[in-house]
């Protein structure tokens, strides 16, 4: 099983990548209360996708094979809306 403390960090180094390339009105506050999904996220459905697309592929370094946008989009009621709680889904997936 992986770690929270190792899908944390995945999920705070792709949001910085994704910062970087985001203006500042876009850009994720890294905390776990920080909203990724719905009306008080940052992010517009682009950032989104871009966030999902490069934690799978870092996941995917640890083993562990999750299609988030496919769960994510298959679903009426999103998984998370936010950071934190993205980290305890993914390692609740993970297990």
């Amino acid at each position: 099983m992986t770690s929270k403390e190792e899908i944390t960090d995945i999920i705070y180094r792709c949001a910085e990548e994704l910062n970087r390339q985001l203006p500042n009105e876009g850009k994720l506050i890294l905390e776990e209360s920080s909203a990724v999904v719905g009306e008080n996220s940052p992010l517009d459905s682009l950032g989104l996708v871009m966030l999902m697309v490069s934690i799978e592929e870092h996941i995917t370094r640890l083993g562990v094979s999750i299609s988030i946008l496919d769960i994510f989009t298959g679903s009426d009621k999103p998984p998370f809306l936010t950071l934190g709680e993205m980290s305890e889904w993914l390692v609740d997936q993970s297990g």
